[in-house]
């Protein structure tokens, strides 16, 4: 036990590549947590600072309190803050969790993002150090350090955990923490991530390109549906994942077959046993690992004649249960085919029965968080559309060559309205590239390969409320670039 100031240092909990973790104990007796730099800057005061502020101003009960951030006798930057009894790494390391367990977690978890993403905030740092388990069953996150507004660009935290936008530098948003959420779900539930690499840019390829792990190869008793909803959560394109936090856990919360119920119940049997019989003589001991072992060796034996052999992995296999997941009809980003998109021309009201809509029945980007495309209240008429003026409708730009988009908006923007650039190859939905507060973005080439596009550019606005993205003026006519 040694002194930091004023508090005396208990036991490291963490080391990483910035900060080291201590529980430690006040001069009132009180147990916190001391957060310390190591090594001291303007960079990580800042960091530092930012996660208690963030903490405070939103105020919500999931959030782990920051309390203090100071400079020690020595000049060692730290924060002192609210102690919790263990983070999910911590129980992650006993092995995969029992269905029940992770999913009382991963719901924690998930109120805890929807509410930060309604406030406008994306985490940007999700990982099983950054979740925090009570005594009393409470989950709390902490990590806010890294956290950034949507539409915003963020650091990368940690590569293993990281979504493939975020890791390449794209505006982030809640898709990118649902993303992170469903690494975290598939090692609990599965006992490890569901790529392998060993350097940062390997992660970053894997997250990128490669297709993840069958949940089922793993651990069977996952259910078909849960492993789908795993698989989607991982999807590489952000509009193939769920529209939020909660409704990905509560797609996951399927009824498990009574097979799988039996060998948890088993599970919990046992490990109940070894815990409660850790100081119990030797001969108890033995005679009541018998009875477990053959309770198990029966419950087995059932399983064995009740089951059809488990076929060997066909290298298809997780290609077909990838788009397996992709077309299981759940609510996404994006609510309707790439097929049905259609545009209207500007001030043109799509028909739509029984009564016309209000604006071109775009499909929502991941920009915005609503589900179908958010109404504007009839107390507020759309605005009239922004005018595109550069480029010119269908030029031809050199491969990787950078384009200045330009448009006029005749009105001023409102306060909390920004511009929403929307692109999109042939065949796939509008995609938000950027948000911006002026008539112009710079692409420095082309988002997803050479090739086709068509961009436009709409007026949004976030609800504060509900944190909903609100189309506040119908959208310009769409224009056409190639790069070739």
């Amino acid at each position: 036990m040694r002194a930091f100031d004023e508090y005396r240092v208990l036991r490291l909990i963490a080391r990483g590549e910035k900060f080291e973790v201590y529980q430690a104990m006040a001069g009132t007796g009180q147990p916190v947590v001391l957060k310390i730099a190591r090594k001291g800057s303007a960079a990580t005061l800042v960091h530092l600072r930012r996660e208690k502020e963030i903490a405070e101003s939103l105020s919500l009960t999931a959030l782990r309190p920051t309390w203090r951030v100071a400079q020690s006798s020595d000049g060692r930057v730290y924060a002192v803050a609210a102690w919790v009894e263990r983070s999910l790494r911590e129980l992650l390391a006993e092995g995969p969790l029992p269905r029940a367990q992770a999913l009382a977690v991963l719901r924690g978890v998930a109120a805890g993002l929807d509410q930060l993403h309604a406030r406008g905030f994306v985490h940007c740092a999700l990982t099983p150090e950054h979740v925090l388990l009570s005594g009393d069953g409470e989950v709390f996150l902490c990590g806010l350090g890294y956290a950034r507004r949507r539409g915003q660009k963020a650091t990368v935290a940690d590569e293993r955990y990281a979504s493939p936008e975020l890791a390449s530098g794209q505006p982030v948003g809640p898709w990118c923490d649902v993303y992170s959420l469903g690494l975290i779900a598939f090692e609990m539930l599965c006992g490890r991530l569901p790529f392998e690499a060993q350097s940062a840019d390997e992660w970053r390829r894997a997250h990128a390109v490669l297709l993840p792990e069958v949940p089922r190869h793993l651990r069977q008793t996952i259910g078909r549906d849960a492993a789908r909803a795993l698989l989607r959560s991982l999807a590489k394109e952000p509009g193939d994942r769920f529209q939020s936090a909660l409704t990905f856990v509560e797609r996951m919360n399927e009824s498990e077959p009574a097979r799988a119920r039996l060998q948890h119940a088993v599970l919990e049997v046992a490990r109940g046993f070894f815990r409660g019989t850790a100081r119990a003589p030797r001969a108890v001991k033995l005679f009541g690992f018998g009875l477990v072992l053959a309770g198990m060796l029966g419950g087995v034996f059932w399983l064995g004649t009740s089951q059809k052999p488990t076929p060997q992995p066909d290298p298809r296999t997780a290609t077909a249960e990838f788009l397996a997941a992709l077309s299981t009809p759940v609510t996404i980003w994006t609510p309707k085919p790439a097929e049905t998109l259609s545009l209207a021309p500007t001030g043109q009201a799509t028909p739509t029965p029984p009564k016309p809509a209000l604006t071109p029945p775009l499909r929502q980007s991941p920009t915005a968080t609503a589900l179908p495309p958010t109404p504007t209240p009839e107390t507020r008429p759309l605005h009239p559309a922004p005018r595109l003026l550069e480029p010119a409708d269908v030029t031809r730009f050199p491969p990787g060559a950078a384009v200045e988009l330009v448009w006029q908006y005749d009105l001023p923007l409102e306060p909390g309205e920004s511009f929403d650039i929307r692109m999109w190859k042939p065949g796939e939905p509008p995609w938000g590239i950027a948000r911006s507060t002026e008539t112009r973005y710079r692409l420095n080439g082309p988002p997803r390969g050479s090739g086709e596009y068509t961009w436009l550019v709409v007026v949004v606005r976030d609800d504060p409320v509900t944190g909903k993205v609100i189309e506040t003026s119908l959208a310009s006519e769409p224009r056409r670039i190639f790069w070739d």
